[in-house]
């Protein structure tokens, strides 16, 4: 579950930038950051997960 979670995250984190980079207006680059956010909180979600079931 962790995997999954870290890879969607990492997805996230990507489409982010993408949206970012190609950003036509203010909200485009909110848009991507918000994204980029939420990916890093995601793939830092699925670490904590990987490391309560190691335990």
């Amino acid at each position: 579950m962790a995997v999954a979670i870290f890879v969607l995250g990492l997805l996230q984190v990507s489409g982010g930038v993408l949206v970012a980079l190609a950003a036509k207006s203010g909200m485009h680059e909110i848009l991507g950051a918000v994204s980029f956010g939420l990916g890093v909180i995601s793939a830092a979600l699925a670490i904590i997960i990987a490391k309560i079931d190691a335990t």
